[in-house]
């Protein structure tokens, strides 16, 4: 009775942990589709849908790849080719181009891809330098997206000369 009791106990936690684990994804993948994003994408191809139907079209192209790949993000179990999450992030930048134009400038310097990462990781790195480094910046900036591999790992970088931030100075959040 009481080995019943063990595995019952047991597979109880082990039911909570995984739908913890659902729940995290969930908000993970939420916290990756701000509604700031949403907006101001729809906005965006709302605008070319007047001035540039065909540039429009191709717009809701790279925003429905954008929406896929994070809500299949909920799904993975692990890590994910490189090589998607380089998409992933084309997708995004895409869009972002397109609202910022020539305030946003980026630059690719992919010398490896044959390797995983967990899903959104790129794509979060892109967004923060996009929203936190270049868009406060008046006159916009460069993001450059580079991979590396050394002996012992790859190397993922998403660097920006946007406003930047003192780094002795702690966090406000």
């Amino acid at each position: 009775v009481s080995t019943n009791v063990d595995n019952y106990l047991k597979a109880k936690r082990a039911r909570e942990l995984e739908s913890e684990m659902v729940q995290n994804k969930i908000k993970l993948m939420l916290g990756q589709i701000q509604p700031h994003f949403l907006y101001n994408a729809i906005g965006t191809i709302r605008a070319l849908c007047i001035k540039n139907p065909k540039e429009a079209r191709n717009a809701l192209d790279y925003f429905a790849k954008f929406l896929r790949a994070n809500m299949d993000s909920l799904t993975e179990e692990g890590c994910i080719p490189f090589e998607k999450e380089l998409d992933h992030v084309k997708s995004y930048l895409y869009i972002e181009k397109l609202r910022c134009g020539e305030l946003l400038d980026v630059e690719f310097d992919i010398k490896a891809t044959d390797f995983e990462c967990p899903p959104l990781m790129l794509q979060t790195m892109v967004e923060n330098a996009v929203k936190h480094g270049l868009m406060p910046k008046k006159d916009g900036g460069k993001i450059k997206i580079s991979t590396s591999e050394t002996k012992s790992c790859y190397e993922i970088k998403a660097a920006d000369d946007g406003v930047g931030y003192d780094t002795d100075k702690p966090l406000e959040e």
